[in-house]
């Protein structure tokens, strides 16, 4: 019985451990969330270079935007489970406001990695538009799933350095 307790208590101190450490990696997640960045991240075909930014108010909401061949390439979570499941191709009109305009992309929901996805020119008015402001707010039209504010610090730079490894693709 003793074992039987002892072995209790190292699973529920493990499993605080994890929390905790589960707790600080999303306070650091958090924080980071206040600027956009540019990095290498994993696809399916290997690393990419990605401009990526987080929403403040839920770190696990990412716009991602990849370039290839002069195309902007977006994925973002329109549809988090809590804000119920989107469905199979389901295309949808994404609305981004800033302070200087708004803009809207059809965006098709892919299962692969459950984001919504467009895809629009390098000259396109919503690279522009995502360069200007102080926030960003994303939303589709018809209002079926929560808009998410963005900070706009910094993606000026990214944005540019993303273009710029595009064009000399």
């Amino acid at each position: 019985m003793r074992d039987c307790s002892l072995a209790l208590v190292a699973r529920l101190l493990a499993l605080r451990c994890a929390a905790l450490l589960c707790a600080g990696a999303s306070a650091q997640a958090a924080e980071s969330c206040t600027s956009w960045s540019t990095e290498m991240m994993d696809d399916e075909g290997g690393p990419v270079l990605t401009t990526w930014a987080c929403a403040p108010e839920r770190s696990d909401v990412l716009l991602l935007l990849n370039c290839t061949s002069g195309t902007v390439w977006m994925r973002y979570d329109l549809a988090t489970e809590e804000d119920g499941s989107a469905e199979l191709d389901e295309t949808v009109s994404v609305r981004f406001a800033t302070e200087q305009g708004t803009q809207t992309l059809p965006m098709v929901f892919e299962e692969m990695d459950a984001r919504h996805a467009g895809d629009f020119p390098v000259d396109a008015p919503l690279v522009d538009l995502l360069r200007s402001g102080r926030s960003l707010e994303i939303g589709d039209v018809d209002g079926r799933y929560p808009a998410r504010t963005f900070s706009l610090q910094g993606p000026k730079a990214a944005i540019d350095a993303l273009l710029a490894a595009c064009e000399a693709n």
